[in-house]
């Protein structure tokens, strides 16, 4: 049984006084991030014979370059294809195919989101579809919140939906050694049940405000698929770089085994956006200041430290033997704790920093000679779906609530706690189910 030590309660209290001001918003999250590593580094937690506290904790980032590499890939390069105006088409396309029945236009954002998720990350995804949502939202005079709940909701579990769609899914697939198609057929397929669940209840808790939605015809013929089209260079071009990218990064596996030719997502993004910058001729610091969101890169990068500190200081440890007598061992009862705790957890603690330490903490147990292999599908769809349990339960909410509010849309924090709690709580309840029938049955 690992032991705590003064350093060990360092990293504790760091980690809460962190935590209490993310969930708070008295202090921009990211200073709070990287203070708190730097606190940690300054207290010489990581210090060692051979390594200043300095060089052990960048050692926790460096680990983690292919996640940031690959966050950094995808916003560049979806960003550049966004000036096609193809995302734009799609939405407005199916918007009119739909005569702008204001259920099927919920059907058709969420799904919209979920199917962009999937292949392209759920950041970049909310950075297209919001703006889009805000946009149909003011045109056709629409109750705002109920749409914006079911991007963010579909974003959010579509995040557990392959290893390219969240960047918690990344880093644990990344870390366990999960392959596309493992996560695909695991995740993906309890995420396409929670899906059809959200749509409904989203449905059915807005349904009087959705029904008294009236949209005139000439509100649809206002749009127009091919005016969106902004740049038929990048639409003709840009698009097919996109789409081997992804190709890429879901083949990765078969390109090892059969050519022996092994690829990272990070390698795979960023070559395919530096290339799109070349091919259009885009000032590099033109686009590292418009299409990176250097706020969640270096979020990131103290929370990396932050966490590291509490596998450097046998925290996780602990934690694993403590979930591990709770549970006396019994599996499926760990799944169901960590599916269902882990969507209220990271309703209120941002689902990164808790995705990272429970990786750590089920490693360990795996070290112990426990069978873990539900645990990680119970941990990835948790954490994916209690991110969208309130504003700042995952960094793509964060990001959304801030294009919400410069269109002058103010939701609060409470509303949406009070409309989101059930669901997650619900989708964490059918998730234990179909992996306890899967696995346990």
């Amino acid at each position: 049984m690992p032991t705590l030590t003064l350093f060990s309660f360092i990293s504790l209290a760091v980690l809460c006084i962190v935590y209490i001001f993310l969930i708070t918003e008295k202090i921009n999250k990211v200073i709070v991030a990287i203070l708190g590593a730097a606190l940690l580094i300054v207290s010489q937690v990581f210090q060692t014979t051979d390594q200043t506290s300095q060089d052990t904790a960048f050692g926790f980032i460096s680990h983690n370059l292919d996640i940031l590499g690959f966050v950094i890939g995808m916003m560049i390069l979806v960003g550049i294809v966004r000036e096609s105006g193809i995302f734009e088409a799609i939405a407005i396309w199916l918007v009119k195919k739909i005569n702008a029945n204001p259920f099927a236009l919920l059907a058709v954002l969420g799904f919209l989101t979920l199917g962009m998720t999937a292949l392209f990350s759920n950041i970049p995804t909310i950075l297209i579809v919001i703006p889009i949502t805000l946009v149909l939202i003011k045109q056709l005079r629409l109750p705002y919140f109920p749409y914006i709940f079911i991007v963010l909701v579909m974003a959010n579990i579509g995040g557990a939906m392959t290893p390219i769609s969240d960047p918690t899914t990344y880093y644990q697939a990344k870390t366990v050694g999960l392959s596309f198609n493992e996560v695909l057929g695991n995740s993906g397929i309890i995420v396409m049940v929670l899906s059809v669940v959200s749509y409904a209840y989203t449905a059915l808790v807005f349904r009087k405000d959705l029904q008294t939605v009236k949209i005139s015809k000439d509100s649809i013929a206002f749009f127009r698929p091919h005016s969106a089209i902004r740049n038929k260079k990048v639409l003709t071009r840009g698009t097919p770089i996109l789409i081997l990218a992804i190709l890429l990064m879901i083949s990765k596996g078969w390109i090892s085994s059969t050519f022996g030719i092994t690829l990272d997502n990070a390698t795979i993004s960023l070559t395919a956006a530096f290339f799109a910058m070349l091919l259009f001729h885009r000032d590099p610091k033109k686009v590292f200041t418009d299409l990176i969101d250097w706020e969640i890169i270096f979020f990131f990068m103290g929370l990396f430290i932050i966490v590291g500190a509490l596998e450097f200081t046998q925290v996780i440890d602990l934690l694993s033997h403590a979930l591990i007598q709770l549970s006396q061992g019994n599996v499926q009862f760990l799944t169901g704790l960590i599916a269902i705790g882990s969507t209220i957890i990271s309703t209120f603690i941002d689902n990164v920093p808790y995705n990272i330490t429970m990786v750590g903490a089920i490693q360990v147990m795996e070290k112990n000679g426990l069978w873990v292999y539900p645990l990680w599908w119970a941990l990835n769809l948790g954490t994916s779906i209690g991110g969208a349990g309130s504003p700042i339960g995952a960094a793509c909410n964060v990001i959304a609530f801030g294009q919400i509010h410069r269109e002058g849309h103010h939701p609060k924090f409470g509303y949406y706690l009070k409309i989101a709690l059930p669901l997650i709580v619900l989708n964490g309840f059918i998730t234990f189910v179909i992996l306890s029938l899967r696995y346990f049955s």
